[in-house]
C-alpha cells in the first residue's frame, strides 16, 4: 500500500503512483467510486480499501493502459465507454502488460532527467500480466451514479480516445477529465479522433457548470483558463514544423509534438506552456 500516495482533497481522495498516474476515490454515504486505476502495478485495492469499505464502482476515463492496469484488481464493475472497450482490453493483454512493467522499471523523471524504477518492490510480473481488464461495463453520457450525497454524472469527451468519458460532480463544480485535456495532450494514436472533434470537445467542457478540472496526470487543477490554452495549441498545430516524438504505442505514426509558439519541447513545466502530440492526418477526420 505505501507504494501509492493518497492524498486528501475537497471532498475525494487523490492517489498517486511513481509512474505518474492519478486515480480519484469518492466516497459517498452509501458507496464509492473510483476513477480510473493506473497501471495497477502495486496493491490499489489495499489503498482504496484503507480509505473506505463501502461498495465500489469504478468508472474508466478511456482505455488505455495506464487507466485500467489495475481495474482486475477488483471485483467490481467497471463503467467505460463502448467505444472504448476493445482498446482496454487489448492494453491490459498480456504482451502489453509486459512491455509496461519493463518499460516502467527504467523510468525517466521528465523534469530531472533521472532514471528509476517505478515498480513495486514485491513486483510480480508473470501475476501482474494475468491480469486481464476487470468486469468492463458499458457506460455513456448522461449516467448517474449516486453515492449518497455525491451524484457524479457522465460526460462524453472524445479527442484523446474516441470512447473518452468524463465524470461530472455539479455540486462540487469539478470535472475529472482524465487524459481529455490537458498541457501536453496525445492526439496522435490510432484510437484519437482529430482536431475538430478535439476542438468541439474542448468547447463543450468549457460550457458546463464547472470551476475545476482534474486531470489524470496533472497534479495542478486546470481552470477555463488553462482550456483557452489547450484550444490554442490546437488551432495553432502544424505537424509540419512539430519536434519529433517518441511514444511508448504507435511509433509507427511518427508523432510530433506541436507547442505554442514560443516554448519548446524543454519548456514543458513552464507556466502558460500548451502542446497537443499529432499525426499527419490530425486535420482529416469525422467530426464525432
Amino acid at each position: 500500500m505505501d507504494y501509492y500516495q493518497i492524498e486528501k482533497q475537497d471532498g475525494f481522495f487523490r492517489i498517486g503512483s511513481p509512474e505518474g498516474v492519478f486515480s480519484y476515490l469518492i466516497v459517498g454515504s452509501e458507496r464509492a467510486a473510483l476513477i480510473d486505476t493506473g497501471y495497477g502495478l502495486g496493491d490499489l485495492k489495499a489503498a482504496v480499501d484503507s480509505l473506505t469499505a463501502l461498495p465500489l464502482i469504478i468508472i474508466n476515463t478511456h482505455g488505455h493502459c495506464d487507466h485500467v492496469g489495475g481495474n482486475a484488481r477488483f471485483d467490481v464493475p467497471c463503467y467505460i465507454h463502448p467505444e472504448d472497450m476493445e482498446l482496454a482490453r487489448r492494453h491490459t493483454a498480456p504482451e502489453l502488460r509486459r512491455e509496461n512493467a519493463l518499460r516502467l522499471s527504467q523510468s525517466r523523471n521528465y523534469e530531472t532527467g533521472e532514471l528509476f524504477n517505478a515498480l513495486p518492490e514485491d513486483f510480480d510480473t508473470d501475476a501482474y500480466c494475468a491480469l486481464g481488464a476487470g468486469k468492463l461495463k458499458s457506460a455513456r453520457e448522461g449516467m448517474r451514479f449516486d453515492l449518497g450525497g455525491a451524484e457524479l454524472e457522465l460526460v462524453e469527451t472524445p479527442g484523446h480516445t474516441a470512447g473518452g468519458l468524463s465524470i461530472l460532480w455539479r455540486e462540487k463544480k469539478l470535472l475529472f477529465v482524465g487524459d481529455a485535456a490537458n498541457f501536453f495532450v496525445w492526439l496522435f494514436a490510432r484510437e484519437s479522433t482529430g482536431k475538430q472533434s478535439y476542438l468541439n470537445m474542448l468547447d463543450k467542457i468549457d460550457a458546463l457548470p464547472v470551476d475545476t478540472y482534474i486531470g489524470g496526470h496533472n497534479p495542478r487543477p486546470m481552470t477555463h483558463e488553462d482550456l483557452a490554452l489547450f484550444r490554442r495549441a490546437a488551432l495553432e498545430a502544424d505537424y509540419k514544423r512539430g519536434e519529433p516524438f517518441r511514444p511508448f504505442m504507435d511509433q509507427d505514426r511518427h508523432p510530433r509534438i506541436c507547442p505554442l509558439a514560443g516554448f519548446g519541447p524543454e519548456d514543458m513545466f513552464l507556466p502558460g506552456y500548451a502542446a497537443v502530440v499529432i499525426a499527419e492526418d490530425f486535420y482529416k477526420e469525422t467530426v464525432r
